[in-house]
């Protein structure tokens, strides 16, 4: 072959030029479809061709052979040829392999890697996923059966409660008034808030879990939150706090009134037993824009503020979780159990809104938006 030709050449004469890179091994990997050796005289006239250079023309030919002469280091390239020269006293041998095959090849191989590696990350995503489903089943689960005996249990205990009583009722009505009789119809009332508002939320959280969208009706958003305030304003005069509202003479909007009614009573009753003396409550509704995606909406906004003791920056994610309570040592006499503002938050995500909190200057704020898909405020 005319590599074997041109070693023996080199060792015999070595007449390679210095500076001039070794591809041997990048020889070595060509086919011999793509590599091709002349052989110059000392004219610079071709007297022998090897290999591809047979099925080259003439031109192609001449253009790398006045190349390599006239390349300095020994080796360079053309538009489509790689070549070395190797000079002698019988003439000049140059090689040379086709780059354009060679980066093709080099194109062809970096695709199939790339394609690979995405073969692997994807495995390894759908890998990551199974795991992580098979890690969060056991968690899901339990929650799930916690969310249940909480359901069951609230509602087999409210069977009992009510006939405890009526039994109260009647023997109060035997006995005579008795503080004993007092102190079991007020705890059977406790009792039977407590299991009212669990099975509230739990009701709320199945039809948060569920696939069946809310039914919307128009209403006045206005009239709603009233309605809802108006009952505090005895309750802020006792307690000695200022209940100021300001709300819009009418607001329609699509939703759910009841729902809104709740929410709002919720946020006021907390705003209020959490205000000191010669605090202010605050109830704002009005109409204002929040971005969904990429586009500003128009949203109805609730807020309820009041004056008072800050929520601490690390209670603030907690707030709206069940049975969270800021100070733990507090007893029930305010017959809160932690469960408002988790019933709030179902709410609002029931119909398709957000609720936030935040405490910073002596004010905390609960802001509450609404907007449905058809840009109308809600």
């Amino acid at each position: 072959m005319m590599l074997k030709q041109e070693n023996e050449m080199e060792k015999r004469h070595g007449g390679i030029r210095e500076g001039g890179k070794d591809k041997s091994e990048m020889l070595r990997s060509v086919s011999e479809g793509e590599l091709g050796a002349i052989l110059l005289d000392s004219e610079g006239s071709i007297i022998k061709a090897s290999g591809c250079a047979e099925q080259l023309d003439e031109e192609t030919l001449s253009t790398i052979a006045k190349a390599a002469i006239s390349d300095a280091d020994g080796h360079g390239r053309t538009k489509d040829w790689e070549y070395k020269t190797i000079i002698s006293s019988g003439g000049t041998s140059i090689s040379f392999l086709n780059a354009a095959s060679l980066r093709k090849e080099n194109i062809e191989t970096m695709l199939l890697s790339l394609a690979a590696f995405s073969a692997a990350c994807l495995l390894f995503a759908l890998m990551a996923r199974f795991l992580s489903r098979a890690i969060v089943k056991p968690v899901e689960e339990n929650m799930q059966m916690q969310k249940r005996f909480v359901a069951d249990a609230s509602h087999e205990l409210k069977t009992p409660l009510a006939v405890i009583d009526a039994n109260a009722s009647v023997l109060e009505q035997t006995v005579g008034p008795n503080k004993w009789l007092n102190y079991i119809k007020e705890q059977t009332a406790r009792m039977s808030a407590l299991v009212n508002e669990l099975l509230q939320l739990s009701n709320l959280e199945e039809a948060g879990n569920s696939d069946s969208k809310q039914q919307h009706e128009q209403f006045d958003a206005a009239e709603a939150v009233m309605t809802a305030a108006l009952p505090f304003e005895s309750v802020a005069f006792e307690r000695g706090v200022t209940l100021e509202t300001d709300t819009p003479d009418t607001l329609n909007v699509q939703g759910c009134s009841q729902d809104l009614e709740q929410l709002a009573a919720i946020l006021i009753d907390n705003a209020i037993k959490h205000s000191k003396p010669g605090g202010t409550v605050k109830v704002a509704l009005g109409t204002s824009t929040a971005r969904r995606g990429w586009k500003e909406e128009p949203v109805m906004e609730l807020c309820v503020s009041n004056t008072g003791d800050e929520i601490p920056p690390d209670a603030l994610p907690h707030i709206f979780d069940r049975f969270y309570r800021l100070d733990q040592s507090r007893t029930h006499k305010d017959n809160s159990y932690g469960l408002g503002l988790a019933i709030a938050k179902r709410l609002a995500e029931k119909n398709g809104g957000s609720i936030a909190a935040s405490s910073e200057n002596g004010v905390t704020e609960f802001r509450f938006l609404f907007a449905d898909q058809t840009n109308r405020p809600l």
